[in-house]
């Protein structure tokens, strides 16, 4: 009886087939959820936001920020309302703030 050592070169093919079919599926659905994490992860910063926006609210009486300036100051740049830091958004995007007559928010921005 023959001693067999080593693989064929027809079984070493077939297993780099099956990994590389493998592969195929795996990556895209890594590569979208990676997508899809930053999108919670903004959308999550965005809803801190706008809590802390009202927060701000309460704690003045009703009065928000009146502009980008004053926002950045009293709510992004606040220890008190982020200790950790601020929150910034994973696609490099920056939050703005919009100051209208009664419907001050955050704007979402589109990535």
């Amino acid at each position: 009886m023959l001693a067999r050592r080593g693989f064929t070169l027809v079984e070493l093919l077939l297993v780099v087939l099956i990994i590389a079919i493998l592969a195929s599926i795996v990556v895209p659905r890594l590569a979208g959820a990676a997508a899809e994490a930053k999108n919670s992860k903004c959308q999550a910063n965005w809803a801190n936001l706008v809590r802390a926006l009202e927060l701000y609210a309460a704690n003045n009486d009703g009065a928000y920020p009146a502009n980008q300036t004053a926002f950045d100051a009293a709510i992004l740049n606040s220890k008190t309302y982020f200790p950790h830091g601020t929150p910034v958004c994973p696609f490099a995007a920056t939050y703005v703030y919009v100051s209208t007559s009664g419907q001050e928010t955050v704007t979402v921005h589109t990535h």
